[in-house]
């Protein structure tokens, strides 16, 4: 099958040059999942991905990032020239997506697109009609669960969004949310790598830790985390902290005079090298029914890929999978954090590394590469044949 995958993400190769060009990094929620969803796509389908790469006048070093080509693993990527000014930058998408139509061979093939990105979705949609292509929309969270949106342009986005051809989603509250007509939908709750490697220690570590990374706002936890590791009071554990902070001054004068590193966001594999070592890893995201109706906590998912003990807040949805395979916490007060620290360290180190193997195995299982591509090639097949 061939398949136009039209989003922000870029190769997972060129991803750690591209944050050194921000000032501050973006988010890399979006980028994991869609660099995952595209590699499984390409296990045995024809890729060309049409990446609008993530801009900011404020944050990125670049006033233009500049068009490129490339295969890598018989992924075709194209990233689009991207100028400062959004009227330069529609316009110049608009000519660009254009000409790339003209040199690939779509016929017979399906459109997949981002739903978040309202300029990834309206260049999607405008080829679908153009060339008579089925539309699969990716919704992988609220448009008002993304910081700093109105409720204006939520809707605005839902109604852009709300007469694809099909939808792949994290959760049915999503579906819900983006499929109001009941198009053919399919709940993909995660995605993780079908192979583990193996990571070295990082550089400069010498003690065992703890590591949380992740989202950052104080809502999800982290100062209560903070909090917790104090309470804990072990000078032979560190805590490690990953992940992009809106006000870094405050995170750094909470965790003055402890052993607590603060590193920013990192590129994916020094994340995953740091999660492969730990002690434990922590998400610390408190239960919402509103959050969990419209996302996953997509790190304790990676969290058990990592083949470590996972600590978290308790999630309905993840405890149906992995009731024994993760250290439960009832809440993300402070106590209740402290006491799955505890319980990590409760432990023996052959409990601990029995304990990381099997969630390991567990969501290798549900959430491969080769698994979710089985899962998503009957559902595609259906949508692009019209049933």
């Amino acid at each position: 099958m061939k398949i136009l995958y039209f989003t922000t993400a870029i190769d997972k190769n060129d991803y750690a040059s591209f944050l050194k060009r921000w000032s501050s990094s973006p988010n890399p929620s979006q980028q994991n999942f869609h660099d995952k969803m595209i590699r499984s796509l390409a296990i045995n389908n024809e890729l060309t991905v049409f990446s609008f790469r993530p801009f900011s006048k404020r944050l990125c070093l670049d006033k233009v990032l500049n068009y490129e080509e490339k295969e890598n693993n018989d992924i075709h990527y194209i990233y689009f020239k991207v100028k400062k000014h959004r009227i330069d930058r529609y316009l110049t998408y608009s000519a660009q997506v254009k000409k790339a139509m003209k040199k690939i061979d779509y016929e017979d093939a399906i459109i997949i697109s981002d739903t978040i990105n309202p300029m990834v979705i309206t260049f999607a949609k405008k080829c679908s009609k153009k060339y008579h292509l089925p539309i699969v929309g990716v919704c992988t969270d609220s448009p008002s669960n993304i910081s700093n949106t109105s409720r204006s342009y939520t809707l605005y986005l839902l109604d852009k969004t709300n007469d694809l051809d099909g939808y792949i989603a994290l959760t049915k509250g999503l579906n819900d949310l983006f499929n109001p007509k009941d198009r053919p939908s399919i709940i993909i709750e995660g995605l993780v790598e079908d192979e583990k490697e193996k990571y070295k220690t990082p550089e400069g570590v010498s003690k065992p830790y703890f590591l949380y990374a992740g989202t950052l706002m104080p809502y999800y936890g982290i100062y209560n985390l903070i909090e917790a590791y104090k309470r804990l009071n072990r000078k032979d554990i560190s805590l490690y902290i990953l992940g992009h902070h809106a006000d870094e001054k405050r995170l750094l004068d909470a965790t003055k005079g402890y052993d607590i590193h603060y590193l920013g966001t990192l590129p994916v594999e020094k994340t995953l090298q740091f999660e492969t070592n730990s002690l434990a890893n922590i998400n610390p995201r408190p239960t919402s029914e509103d959050l969990d109706r419209f996302s996953i906590p997509s790190k304790t998912i990676e969290y058990l890929y990592s083949g470590k003990p996972t600590v978290s807040v308790k999630n309905t949805r993840l405890q149906k999978y992995f009731s024994e395979e993760i250290i439960w916490c009832k809440s993300n007060d402070v106590e209740d954090l402290l006491f799955g620290l505890n319980r990590v360290l409760e432990l023996s180190k052959e409990e601990r590394q029995a304990l990381g193997l099997k969630g390991q195995e567990k969501v290798r299982s549900l959430f491969s590469l080769s698994t979710i591509n089985e899962k998503l090639m009957p559902f595609l097949k259906l949508v692009k044949n019209g049933e």
